[in-house]
């Protein structure tokens, strides 16, 4: 057990000066290594922290994520990966305030650090239960587009892989007709599709899917690797939504384009990349949320489309992650009290959150 007198100075101890996650292993776990601002603002302007962790980070003036097993292990994988053989899929899951979502945003600034094409969801129900816009397909018969949000995900894109994407020169592969006089012809930029998306909304749905298709064939043909990342994926196959018909009718996610087009991308039908989702109850509606398990969040479709996939649970902090965690706290002037700092203190606090992430973090805030 590890011990604190009530005078104890808190040492830096819980902090890794590693800043590449490339280079993340056990001997890092339960520590924080920090996230420049630049970077921050390339891979999470458009979402990918959880609100509450955002909002934290900018409070005490600095992003620092943990290393956590979750992580280390799927970091492992990934530096072992035979790129010739077709994508793993890999399946984040826990309790809802686990730390899922700061675990894919680690594996996100490690694909970024690796050199990857990012494609990444920051949170599936923002489609389904919030839809900003959604109007029936101007391609896809009995489909519907998110126009909107889909110029927003163009942007998002752009934002995350803007550099690599100058550097890697990707051209299309076919012809695109949107409308009689408009068409993307094939052996064009990649940035030509997705400028065209951003400034028309109209098309940005079947961008998205385009760009989806054209990473897919880049990474076959070895032009890029290809890094997805998805939060909520389980979401797709929820059996509800916030959309309607003119009639009042709801709108299934499977119906919706942008779902074929993540679906499409989450198959095991290419290489050269790797597929990073996770499950969460908070993603379905109250009555889908007895367990926390892929099976179960997932339902038989969402299962058999990931199936064979790697499972990783992201539990609740182990005893080294609490004490880490509360240093951090306690360094950064965020938790006060003096008894913090005492055993007896850190063990009253990880009775009452039960070391459960989310609930330290709204624990601590009045202190």
């Amino acid at each position: 057990m590890i011990r604190f007198s009530p005078t104890e100075t808190i040492t830096d101890t819980f902090r890794t000066n590693e800043l590449n996650p490339v280079n993340h292993k056990k001997d890092h776990n339960g520590r924080f290594y920090s996230i420049s601002q630049s970077v921050k603002k390339q891979l999470f302007a458009g979402g990918g922290l959880p609100k509450e962790y955002k909002e934290l980070s900018e409070t005490l003036n600095g992003l620092s994520i943990m290393v956590r097993k979750p992580a280390i292990e799927l970091i492992t994988y990934l530096n072992k990966t035979n790129f010739d053989a077709p994508v793993t899929r890999y399946v984040l899951y826990g309790k809802t305030g686990s730390g899922k979502s700061v675990s894919m945003a680690h594996i996100l600034h490690y694909g970024s650090s690796a050199g990857m094409v990012l494609v990444h969801v920051p949170w599936v129900p923002n489609w389904v239960r919030f839809p900003k816009d959604c109007t029936p397909s101007v391609i896809h018969p009995n489909k519907y587009d998110h126009p909107i949000q889909s110029v927003e995900w163009l942007k998002h894109f752009s934002t995350q892989n803007g550099p690599l994407m100058q550097k890697l020169e990707l051209k299309t592969t076919e012809n695109y007709a949107w409308s009689k006089r408009e068409m993307t012809a094939a052996g064009s930029p990649l940035s030509e599709l997705i400028d065209l998306g951003m400034n028309r909304a109209k098309y940005a749905t079947n961008c998205v899917t385009a760009l989806l298709g054209e990473l897919k064939k880049a990474a076959v043909s070895k032009r890029c690797r290809v890094l997805v990342v998805i939060d909520g994926f389980n979401s797709f196959f929820s059996p509800k939504s916030r959309v309607q018909r003119e009639d009042k009718s709801m709108v299934l996610p499977t119906e919706f384009v942008l779902t074929d087009a993540f679906l499409s991308l989450t198959r095991n039908d290419w290489n050269n990349g790797a597929i990073v989702v996770s499950v969460d109850a908070s993603a379905h509606p109250s009555e889908l949320r007895e367990s926390p398990l892929p099976r179960y969040q997932l339902g038989k479709q969402g299962f058999e489309h990931l199936d064979p996939f790697i499972p990783i649970e992201v539990p609740n902090y182990s005893e080294k992650e609490f004490h880490s965690q509360i240093d951090y706290y306690i360094e950064r002037n965020w938790l006060q009290q003096p008894k913090a700092r005492t055993e007896r203190g850190r063990a009253e606090l990880s009775f009452t959150s039960g070391n459960h992430p989310l609930s330290l973090m709204k624990l601590v805030a009045p202190y």
